[in-house]
């Protein structure tokens, strides 16, 4: 009866299991560990990396973002650094001051709403752009802003 419980035939003493072998496995583990660690040192690197900011002092966000899709409803607006005064033009429509108040003056976010009563009651649908002109209140010596940016509107 040389037939084991499983039917392997371990009548050939040198005959040895490649795991079993000296630094086989090892070896095998410390290069699964390395191939992990890079992937997990790619995605770090590359996922939430800072964005560069292109956008001229003062001026930190603008809403919604270049090339981004927003609803034909959604705000459009900016958010400056204190003591700025915003003009805003939107597909050619001037947007009076007191129709930006869908932020925060006073921490410098400017945002204009759609709807009944302003100055846009919707949003086309298409690309959509809009003109930024802020004069410093505080500081007379730095220039203006003066950006431009666009978005899809659905």
């Amino acid at each position: 009866m040389n037939d084991t419980p499983n039917g392997d035939n371990f009548s050939d003493p040198a005959t040895v299991n490649w795991t079993l072998r000296r630094g086989i496995a090892s070896t095998v583990t410390v290069l699964v560990v390395v191939l992990l660690g890079i992937i997990i040192w790619v995605a770090s690197t590359t996922r939430g990396a800072p964005q560069v900011s292109t956008f001229p002092t003062g001026l930190l966000a603008v809403i919604p973002q270049e090339g981004d899709q927003a609803p034909r409803q959604g705000l459009v607006g900016v958010s400056l650094s204190p003591g700025w005064q915003p003009t805003l033009t939107i597909a050619g429509v001037k947007i009076p001051d007191n129709q930006l108040s869908a932020g925060t003056r006073q921490l410098g976010e400017f945002f204009f709403s759609p709807g009944e009563g302003s100055a846009i009651v919707e949003m086309r649908t298409g690309q959509v752009c809009a003109h930024l002109i802020a004069v410093p209140l505080i500081d007379i010596e730095v220039d203006n802003i003066d950006y431009r940016w666009c978005w899809a509107s659905f």
